[in-house]
């Protein structure tokens, strides 16, 4: 009897996640282990799927114009990059690499907010707090972040 089976009213109970059929410490095997019912639910990311054909076809030979991701155009800017290098190798004592803030580097944000008060007039400075500014990987993450903020299930968007 696993966890799910006593969480039947919102399906919320963590999946395992099992790479091998070898016994388990308690005896189970991973055969005995399935997905939650949440996990079926959930549909793939659509230009994923796209992506992952176009390389396909690409793979075999043909060719493909990529318009299926927002990919940049051009690499970092080599200020970006040498940073970057120096990070991961410059000389003692460098800052150490790990886990940032859930919200991105403070230093980041607040050069966020300070681009937003120079760009645009009449911007009062106390309307572009940093602790409202969240740094993303990517645009996907920051949308659904900001919809599971605002929308609940069920709710209509127009």
């Amino acid at each position: 009897r696993s966890a799910r089976d006593d969480d039947d009213d919102d399906g919320a109970a963590a999946a395992a996640a099992v790479t091998t059929s070898s016994p388990h410490e308690d005896g189970a095997r991973a055969s005995d282990v399935r997905p939650s019912r949440r996990s079926s639910s959930v549909e793939s990311f659509k230009v994923m799927d796209v992506l992952r054909r176009a390389n396909e076809l690409q793979s075999m030979g043909r060719e493909v114009l990529h318009c299926e991701v927002g990919q940049p155009e051009s690499g970092a800017p080599a200020t970006v990059a040498q940073a970057a290098v120096d990070a991961l190798t410059g000389p003692p004592p460098r800052d150490v690499l790990g886990y940032t803030d859930a919200f991105g580097l403070l230093p980041l944000r607040e050069n966020i907010r300070d681009h937003y008060l120079n760009k645009y007039d009449g911007i009062p400075a106390d309307a572009v707090d940093p602790g409202r500014i969240v740094v993303t990987t990517g645009s996907s993450g920051g949308f659904l972040l900001a919809f599971t903020a605002c929308f609940d299930a069920g709710d209509t968007v127009a």
